[in-house]
């Protein structure tokens, strides 16, 4: 069946992420996406996530991450480190 062709196929979608597949690999995953417009969405957003992640860790591992809080934030934050004093 369809899904349990997603299913089996789908673990492919994140080892692509992290190693280069086998021939026979990308082959399925390629046909698999050519024919599964759900699974292409998937891997679009699972790609755009791993983008997004080690943007951030690189961000971070170069002391380059920069956290902006809202004026909200701020204000509850320091109200809170007043009343502790």
């Amino acid at each position: 069946s369809k899904t349990e062709d997603c299913k089996s196929v789908s673990p492919l979608f994140s080892y692509q992420l992290d190693r280069k597949l086998t021939f026979a690999e990308k082959l399925r995953v390629r046909l698999h996406l050519f024919t599964c417009g759900a699974c292409l969405n998937y891997v679009s957003n699972l790609k755009f996530m791993h983008e997004v992640f080690h943007t951030q860790e690189n961000c971070i591992n170069n002391d380059k991450l920069e956290i902006s809080l809202s004026l909200d934030a701020k204000k509850r934050i320091t109200e809170k480190l007043k009343a502790r004093q």
